[in-house]
């Protein structure tokens, strides 16, 4: 018993010493996870220190970057250290802790932002979109963009990816949709390759953790007249050529894209499956439709018992009703040039031809020309007149609905700002009272004699940069002396209708040196149809770019040149760099852009060309040219560029051109 007895207690001391080793292990577990528990913000403050560390050096970079006085190698090598280390820093969870303004802010504002959240199958996602310009003094006014794209579903899993890397894309805007292909973005911006400010688009899919740029099928894409698409690779660019600026925003399940400040444009959507379309040319605001409209001029004419009048006619206005109202006044503004001599008894002949001064979409001004001849006078007479048209009213516009027609427009036009267009008529206006002028002009555009109100033989026009005055002289001095001004010379307390005016504001001071010649020889001169466009150029206004194969000389070369609407030569091109060249294969692309950002616009071509025939004949090769715009109007070539274009090989493309030749510092006016 005694011995059962001490087994029992020798165990209870056993149990006893086990339980406080327990006790005490649990002791010492319980101080291990505590000191864990305290080292963990330490840990998260030292990665937060270490991200704001690198966040810092990264603004350093960049304010190396932006030093004008650093060389230009080192500025580079730093835009690619920038780079990099803007795309590692965007995957940390801590970027998405900053606001958009706040990196922006931190960045001294070198960075657009954006950010949007969906509602997506899967869940929320979040997606911020970043855009870096770096300064063009270093990479040229093209490849100085990058964009970034960051998405994360929650804090812990973000994710960043670099998408344009020195390109001429700026992204604007995006939108994220699912699609039976997967979660896809949708992304639109501008492109700086071309004019007038085109829109570009992309579509991409989310597969695991990266973006991959996703094909769009533009062969079924309808879009409307005046409205260009071009492919490049697998972005798809949308342009307007008839308007100089356009816009893109968020609608819908996609953009709309509109041109100038029309409230009309066309929209790019997300279909049901997750595919691109394109819809139709459409108001955003559907109750009325003010948008500007493209229109094409015709030429007509009226010939009876020796009278012939040529005068235009409006075609593919969108709107019939108002294009029969423009046109009626058209005729009858042209036929007004008959008054008192449409008695085929009266033995009059008259001829009478018109000239387009000015073309727009909301404003037409056509001169008209001629001579009358009365049987048994002494001499014919030189007649003059014209007929302004607000397409958008659809009415006649007078001299007196643009001007306060007072005592001070009177002193400007005599104080010699005004130009004669026939120098040797320059003192004729000085013949004339202040009072002779104003009573002249409040009257003017009404033609004496033709039965309507009170008529002066005064008559005003529009050009793309001048108003011009036609008075009554006489017969020895011409009939009829013509002046202009310049629109930036009047100033805004002596003009009415301050709407019409702000399209009437010209881009540059230009002279009046204009090419004219004949109609287009279209048998001497075959017309490339495929890059021959409709577009606009400062101090041309709306005109006809064409491109023609021609024989001038021995062998066929390239030319090129500015018509108006009824094919007259506007202006001929110089010789084209090709054209040294003794073989012609075709144009690959041409193109239109301030290149040299002087505020006019230029002219790039792309040919294709060969060694000749024979013997010596070798495959097609391309020979890029450039016409640069002077304020004067006309175009000039720059050898030495043309060449090192070429011989460095920055010919292949309308990119490769326009980034080699925008590092280089081109001054021709």
């Amino acid at each position: 018993m005694n011995y059962l007895k001490g087994g029992r207690i020798c165990c209870m001391l056993l149990l006893l010493i086990s339980c406080v080793v327990l006790n005490g292990c649990t002791k010492g577990n319980d101080s291990s996870k505590a000191e864990t528990n305290h080292a963990l913000p330490l840990q998260n403050e030292a990665k937060m220190i270490s991200y704001s560390k690198r966040l810092n050096a990264l603004v350093g970079t960049l304010r190396i970057i932006n030093n004008e006085n650093i060389d230009s190698e080192v500025r580079q090598k730093k835009i690619d250290e920038f780079t990099q280390g803007l795309h590692l820093l965007l995957n940390e969870p801590e970027s998405v802790e900053m606001k958009d303004g706040e990196l922006v802010e931190k960045f001294d504002n070198n960075l657009t932002i954006l950010t949007k959240s969906f509602q997506l199958k899967s869940g929320q996602l979040n997606v911020r979109v970043i855009n870096y310009r770096a300064p063009t003094t270093v990479t040229g006014t093209i490849g100085d963009k990058y964009t970034f794209i960051q998405w994360w579903s929650t804090k812990q899993l973000v994710h960043a990816q670099m998408i344009e890397d020195g390109g001429p894309e700026l992204a604007t805007d995006f939108i994220v949709r699912n699609s039976d292909h997967g979660t896809r973005l949708l992304l639109g911006g501008y492109v700086s390759i071309y004019h007038p400010n085109p829109v570009f688009v992309t579509l991409w899919g989310l597969s695991g953790q990266k973006w991959t740029e996703k094909k769009i099928a533009i062969d079924k894409m309808k879009l409307p007249d005046s409205w260009e698409l071009n492919k490049d690779v697998d972005e798809f660019i949308l342009e307007n050529r008839q308007h100089d600026s356009m816009s893109i925003e968020d609608h819908r399940d996609g953009f709309l894209i509109s041109k100038d400040n029309s409230d009309k444009g066309i929209t790019i959507e997300f279909s049901k499956s997750g595919e691109v379309r394109i819809n139709s040319e459409q108001s955003i605001n559907s109750d009325t439709d003010t948008g500007q409209q493209s229109y094409e001029l015709i030429q007509e004419k009226y010939s009876e018992n020796g009278i012939v009048i040529k005068y235009p006619q409006i075609t593919k206005l969108e709107d019939a009703e108002k294009q029969k109202s423009l046109n009626q006044i058209l005729k009858s503004e042209a036929l007004k040039g008959l008054h008192d001599y449409a008695d085929s008894n009266s033995g009059v002949h008259v001829e009478i031809d018109y000239r387009i001064k000015r073309q727009s979409e909301r404003l037409l001004s056509v001169q008209y020309t001629g001579i009358r001849y009365v049987k048994k006078a002494a001499y014919p007479n030189h007649m003059f007149y014209t007929t302004n048209l607000n397409m958008e009213q659809a009415s006649r516009l007078r001299l007196s609905d643009l001007i306060k027609i007072e005592r001070p427009f009177i002193e400007l036009l005599k104080s010699g700002k005004i130009t004669a267009v026939q120098p040797e008529q320059k003192g004729l206006i000085g013949d004339f009272t202040q009072d002779d002028l104003i009573q002249s002009l409040t009257n003017a555009d009404v033609l004496e004699g033709s039965g309507e109100e009170l008529g002066s033989n005064t008559f005003s026009y529009l050009t793309n940069d001048s108003l011009g005055i036609s008075i009554p002289v006489a017969h020895a001095a011409g009939d009829h002396a013509e002046y202009e001004i310049r629109l930036q010379q009047i100033p805004d307390d002596m003009k009415r209708n301050k709407e019409l005016w702000s399209e009437l504001s010209p881009v540059v001071e230009q002279s009046a040196s204009v090419v004219n010649g004949g109609k287009l020889d279209t048998e001497k001169f075959s017309i490339d149809e495929d890059q021959s466009f409709e577009t606009s150029f400062e101090g041309w206004g709306h005109v006809k770019f064409v491109s023609t194969v021609g024989m001038t000389e021995e062998t066929p070369g390239n030319y090129f040149f500015l018509l108006d609407g009824q094919n007259y030569i506007l202006y001929s091109f110089p010789k084209f760099y090709g054209n040294n060249w003794s073989g012609v294969d075709g144009l690959a692309a041409v193109a239109f852009k301030d290149v040299n950002k002087d505020g006019l616009k230029d002219v790039i071509i792309i040919a294709y060309v060969d060694a000749g025939a024979g013997p010596s004949i070798i495959d097609p090769f391309p020979i890029a040219d450039i016409y640069f715009q002077n304020k004067n109007k006309t175009f000039t070539t720059l050898p030495a560029l043309d060449q090192a274009i070429n011989d460095k090989g920055h010919n292949q493309t309308i990119k490769d051109v326009i980034q080699y030749v925008s590092k280089q510092r081109i001054n021709v006016n």
